[in-house]
């Protein structure tokens, strides 16, 4: 999982597995060790009786969680995203794309094809 911070915006972007995990109801974590004892932990998790999504922050830990059902919709469909402004927070949750200019990437069967790739209709990391 990517996390992306500017401004009161934040976008997390998820490979095929995690978006698989998030579906099947499991949470998907990451962190940052900036010093020994300063960790950014960053997740997100469905959680029951949330209406769409919500972001909270506290003790070096920020956290979105996002109702099931919506989860579940936005995995199974050729949606990017979930989009949602959560007071002042501006909050992506998307589908991490192949990056067209790093060729390391271009056969990550981790990641969805990206739209602008002209390869994606021949299977080319699927």
């Amino acid at each position: 999982m990517k996390l992306r911070i500017k401004g009161n915006s934040l976008r997390l972007r998820l490979t095929r597995p995690e978006v698989a995990r998030l579906s099947a109801g499991e949470a998907v974590e990451e962190s940052t060790e900036f010093a020994p004892d300063q960790v950014l932990i960053y997740k997100i998790r469905p959680a029951e009786g949330t209406d769409d999504i919500r972001a909270s922050f506290g003790s070096g830990v920020a956290e979105v969680t996002v109702a099931p059902d919506r989860v579940r919709q936005w995995a199974a469909s050729d949606e990017t995203g979930i989009y949602v402004l959560a007071g002042a927070l501006d909050i992506a949750i998307e589908k991490d794309f192949r990056c067209l200019t790093r060729p390391e990437e271009r056969f990550n069967a981790d990641v969805y094809p990206h739209p602008g790739d002209e390869e994606r209709g021949s299977g080319a990391g699927r």
